[in-house]
C-alpha cells in the first residue's frame, strides 16, 4: 500500500507554473487580433467595430482599448498580421520554379489566383480600398506593400538567379501582382464568377509575357 502510494507521488505531474502579467497580457493581444482578423474576413471592413471584436474576442471593450489604444492602431497590427501570413502561406503553396516549364506555367499561375482571391485575401484588400477615405491607413500600407514586395522578389530572383538582371523579369512580376490586386477588388462589385471569368480571359496574357521571359534567351 505505501509502494502504491508512493508510486502514484513520483508519477504525478508536476503543476503548470502560472502564466506571467507578460504572458497573459501577450496571449491576449493575440486572441484581440485574431478577433479582428475573424471578424473582417466575415463581415468586412465596414461592419468592423471595437465593440464587435471585443465581444468576439471574449474581452471587455476597454480591456481592447487597453491594448490597442486607437481602432487604426488595431487594424494595423491585424493587417500586417494577415498579409504576412498569406504572403507565407501563398509562397509555400506556390511551386515558383514549375514556372520554367511551359506545360506547368497555368497551373501556377491559376494557384496565385487562388491563394489572393481567397476570404482572408480578400478581407485584406478591403483596406487598400479604406486609405482613400482614412489616409492614415496609407503609410501603414506603403511600408507593408514595400516589405511584401521585398519577400516576392527576394524569393523569385533566388529561384531565378539567372533572370533576376533581366530587365523585364521585375515588371512582369509586378504586372502579376498588380493585376491579380486589381481583379480582387472587383470581386465586390461583380461577384466571384464574373471576376474568374476575367481571369480566366486574362491569363493568356500573362503566360505570353511569361513565355517570353522564360523561353525566350
Amino acid at each position: 500500500m505505501i509502494d502504491q502510494v508512493i508510486g502514484e507521488t513520483s508519477t504525478a505531474r508536476p503543476k503548470q507554473p502560472r502564466p506571467t502579467r507578460a504572458e497573459q497580457r501577450a496571449a491576449t493581444r493575440v486572441t484581440i487580433i485574431d478577433a479582428t482578423i475573424a471578424c473582417l474576413t466575415e463581415s468586412g471592413y465596414a461592419s468592423l467595430t471595437t465593440r464587435r471584436i471585443a465581444q468576439r474576442a471574449g474581452v471587455a471593450q476597454s480591456t481592447l482599448m487597453h491594448h490597442f489604444e486607437t481602432r487604426e492602431a488595431l487594424l494595423v497590427e491585424a493587417l500586417t498580421q494577415l498579409a504576412a501570413t498569406l504572403a507565407g502561406e501563398t509562397l509555400a503553396e506556390i511551386d515558383l520554379a514549375a514556372l520554367r516549364s511551359p506545360e506547368r506555367r497555368e497551373a501556377v499561375l491559376d494557384q496565385a489566383w487562388r491563394e489572393f482571391s481567397s476570404p482572408q485575401a480578400v478581407a485584406a484588400a478591403q483596406m487598400w480600398g479604406a486609405a482613400w477615405s482614412e489616409p492614415e491607413l496609407a503609410a501603414t500600407l506603403r511600408e507593408l506593400e514595400l516589405r511584401l514586395s521585398s519577400i516576392i522578389f527576394e524569393t523569385a530572383g533566388t529561384m531565378f538567379p539567372d533572370l533576376a538582371g533581366d530587365s523585364r523579369f521585375a515588371p512582369v512580376i509586378d504586372l502579376a501582382v498588380s493585376l491579380i490586386r486589381g481583379l480582387v477588388m472587383a470581386i465586390p462589385v461583380w461577384g466571384p464568377e464574373v471576376v474568374d471569368a476575367r481571369w480566366e480571359a486574362i491569363k493568356p496574357i500573362l503566360l505570353e509575357s511569361a513565355a517570353r521571359l522564360f523561353d525566350e534567351p
